[in-house]
């Protein structure tokens, strides 16, 4: 659950895992800040939610992403909005009413703390191949810029044209 989440994120990866490619819905905004980037959706799925001892079962529409992720899921706002639910991130806690009275999920803070070190190494990882990847870019056009100059310089030679560099 991220509290400050403002839509339900789906991951590419568990989607795939879930074999539902055939009921994915194209969806045409986008998502900004996630991972610091801008990421344009796969499309929205809707799928039943339950903690499967009866306390809990909604459809929930998700927006699947395809982004490295050490998540399967987020859940976000409108959700915990939906359930008339309260979280707390510190106390790794989620509460909702329910028929048979207020219900309580407890989190992992220790599984929090691994996903999140693994989700912040990921994304660290991904973030310094894209510079790399960036900086070779730049080299090569650099490379490439550096040999058009004396091919140049020797066609002005041959054509009497005279250029000054």
């Amino acid at each position: 659950m991220d509290s400050g989440s403002s839509v339900e994120v789906l991951f590419y990866d568990t989607f795939k895992r879930m074999e539902l490619s055939d009921i994915l819905i194209p969806c045409t905004y986008r998502i900004y800040g996630f991972n610091g980037i801008v990421t344009v959706p796969k499309g929205e799925v809707t799928l039943r939610v339950s903690d499967g001892q009866g306390y809990l079962d909604t459809l929930t529409t998700f927006c699947v992403v395809d982004v490295v992720s050490s998540y399967e899921a987020i859940i976000g706002r409108p959700w915990i909005a939906g359930i008339k639910g309260v979280a707390s991130a510190y106390h790794q806690k989620l509460r909702f009413p329910s028929y048979r009275g207020v219900v309580e999920v407890l989190g992992d803070p220790q599984a929090a703390r691994q996903y999140m070190q693994l989700d912040i190494q990921q994304n660290e990882e991904i973030r310094s191949k894209q510079r790399r990847e960036n900086n070779k870019a730049k080299e090569a056009k650099a490379a490439e810029e550096l040999e058009k100059v004396p091919s140049q310089t020797i066609a002005n030679y041959e054509t009497g044209e005279q250029d000054i560099l």
